[in-house]
């Protein structure tokens, strides 16, 4: 089996249904729709096909809403191209065209911090452009690499979070959206602090949808000094390395790519990688060496998921670019032992997870659990188990949110009585073959919110 899980973006490349079914079939665990692009009608569509899909295929997939959030883009310009070395304005502009060979910038709060030194990133750092002077009504800057000036590409402030608003009039209603169709999880964009994601959390109480699960983006600088407080505070953190490409200079998102994930192990929560992770696959059949070699270090990093984006959602070989990833993840697998980190603020509960891994490690036996809300899951895949690792719920959400955990593979039953919940996860294993006579079955139970109540050995007969 595969323990590190494989995020899919939809899009124009792979919103066709016989492509979905191809996706999950080849390894996809988690669909991300991408709320930056496309319609809320075309997102509907996505969902239907996805939950069609799930009854067709048999495999529980749960769904993440990536909000847009507050993206910095330019105004409207008519395209002009800048050399290196050339001198450029910025201005603030309104919602018009802009007729003069001028960066317009739509954000008065972008110019409040601004200053002599900075280094401006125009269309995802295609075009850098150093602030020389600050003048009443317009910057001056220097162009440092070449390139097009376009109307609405992205643009960001090396080091800098401008004071906007983490959530959008655009997101707000996003949420709804998605609220409305069941989505199991919401990725905040552009996250600076905990209190962004206890914000995201309010709203989400607001339309009863206590139980969806929220991934902070950690993009930004001021994400990276709350790293602990968003972490906490999350149900699940997104090294999202482009826009941290953004922020920092390139040389350090490797470092931070890697002290994310192992924050993340330590404090107990799953972290997905993302941005160019097979990047090369939007026009080729296969991946380059040095995206492959990309991969082998995540894993051996413990991140939980790696998630594709261009790759799927516009690229020409979205199902391969799965195939791929798959393969790569499982040769990986069987070379590198998952990392064992020392938890931080461990309470009893984990301890005793962490208890039932080592023990099922060392007796070569397979973790078999039972979950209400799902916190017994989150538990035991912190400890990374070397052990086929199932977990039966019967709520169908908790059941989907957990195929994003490292090493858990979700079963759902309906609710029925506790005991004959089990006594169907076991014959449900001795059917497809999973459990054996001989077989040695670590059973844990957790059925109070937040706690594990009951652990037993079974020797299958």
């Amino acid at each position: 089996m595969r323990r590190t899980k494989i995020m899919v973006t939809l899009g124009p490349s792979s919103m066709q249904e016989n492509v979905i079914y191809s996706l999950v079939k080849n390894g996809t665990d988690v669909f991300r729709l991408n709320f930056s692009h496309g319609t809320l009608e075309e997102k509907d569509l996505m969902i239907r096909m996805i939950r069609k899909i799930e009854e067709s295929s048999g495999k529980l997939l749960p769904i993440l809403a990536d909000l847009r959030g507050p993206s910095l883009r330019l105004g409207t310009v008519k395209k002009f191209f800048v050399k290196r070395g050339e001198e450029v304005v910025i201005r603030l502009s309104g919602k018009g065209l802009s007729s003069r060979k001028e960066v317009p910038i739509p954000y008065s709060e972008v110019f409040e911090v601004l200053e002599e030194g900075d280094i401006v990133l125009i269309d995802d750092g295609k075009v850098r452009v150093k602030i020389e002077k600050i003048l009443d009504d317009r910057i001056r800057g220097k162009v440092l690499s070449e390139g097009e000036i376009r109307s609405h590409v992205t643009f960001a402030v090396q080091g800098k979070d401008p004071p906007l608003p983490t959530l959008t009039e655009k997101d707000l209603k996003d949420i709804k959206f998605a609220v409305e169709r069941g989505v199991e999880f919401f990725a905040l964009s552009f996250v600076r602090s905990a209190k962004d994601v206890r914000d995201l959390r309010r709203i989400l109480g607001e339309y009863n949808a206590y139980d969806a699960k929220i991934i902070s983006k950690i993009e930004t600088k001021s994400a990276i000094d709350n790293l602990d407080k968003i972490i906490n505070t999350s149900d699940g953190i997104m090294i999202a390395r482009g826009d941290l490409g953004m922020h920092f200079p390139l040389e350090e998102v490797p470092y931070l790519q890697e002290k994310i994930a192992r924050r993340c192990l330590e404090m107990g929560k799953p972290s997905i990688l993302a941005t160019q992770i097979l990047e090369s696959m939007v026009e080729r059949p296969m991946p380059t060496r040095a995206e492959v070699a990309d991969v082998y270090a995540a894993v051996k990093q413990g991140v939980s998921a790696l998630m594709l984006s261009s790759e799927t959602a516009i690229g020409k070989y979205p199902v391969e670019a799965v195939k791929w990833l798959d393969t790569i993840l499982r040769y990986a697998e069987s070379k590198i032992p998952p990392p064992k980190v020392d938890g931080i603020n461990e309470t009893i509960y984990d301890k005793f997870a962490k208890g039932i891994v080592l023990l099922a490690e060392s007796i070569n036996a397979k973790i078999i659990a039972y979950t209400k809300k799902g916190a017994t899951a989150y538990r035991i895949s912190r400890y990374r188990p070397r052990t086929e690792t199932y977990i039966a719920t019967a709520d169908k959400r908790v059941a989907r949110q957990i195929n994003l955990l490292w090493g858990l593979i979700p079963m759902y039953t309906p609710d029925i009585e506790l005991e004959a919940a089990i006594v169907k996860v076991f014959e449900d294993l001795r059917r497809k073959g999973i459990l054996r006579k001989g077989d040695i079955a670590i059973l844990t139970v957790g059925m109070r919110e937040g706690a594990t109540d009951l652990a037993r050995i079974e020797i299958i007969e």
